[in-house]
């Protein structure tokens, strides 16, 4: 009797282990854009929203870590979730996505990335798994890559969707 116990508290630790070792990423590319300044524009009243809705539905997602570009618009996305997790916003640059990248998949938590349309697909093709969107279009924000990490290396790639009228998951 003592070795079965034994055994399923053995087997239960052995899942709980297994469990906490496999953390996921989040990648995003910023919401809608205004075109003003040029340079570096803000988000609109659109893609406020949008980043709202990013919030609330990563809110419960054990993020622990957030990373975005310097430009206004990947501020702004990832801002609202920041403020609400007290999570501070850790900035990258495009120049090292590939060092980048592998930084945060050897992490122990959930991460968010939030990018630009090019730099999130230039991300997919550095983790060699494979994925279908392969170009996102200028006017395209719905998407959200997540990179499922088992033992400090991706496994798989979650391409999804979610509408900024409608913050259900």
């Amino acid at each position: 009797m003592k070795f079965f116990i034994y055994a399923t508290l053995f087997l239960s630790g052995l899942f709980l282990i297994s469990c906490q070792s496999t953390k996921d990423i989040y990648i995003v590319r910023h919401a809608e854009k205004s075109t003003e300044p040029a340079n570096d524009p803000h988000l609109t009243a659109e893609g406020k929203l949008r980043a709202e809705t990013l919030k609330d539905i990563l809110k419960d997602k054990k993020i622990k870590a957030i990373f975005s570009t310097e430009k206004k618009r990947t501020v702004e996305t990832a801002t609202p979730l920041s403020k609400l997790m007290n999570i501070p916003i850790q900035y990258y640059g495009n120049d090292t996505l590939q060092n980048f990248l592998q930084m945060v998949t050897g992490l122990k938590k959930n991460a968010l990335i939030i990018g630009h349309s090019n730099t999130c697909i230039t991300m997919m093709s550095t983790l060699n798994l494979p994925y279908t969107i392969t170009f996102i279009p200028d006017n395209g924000y719905e998407n959200i890559f997540i990179i499922k990490i088992k033992k400090r290396k991706p496994v798989k790639i979650i391409e999804t969707y979610y509408n900024s009228l409608s913050p259900k998951n």
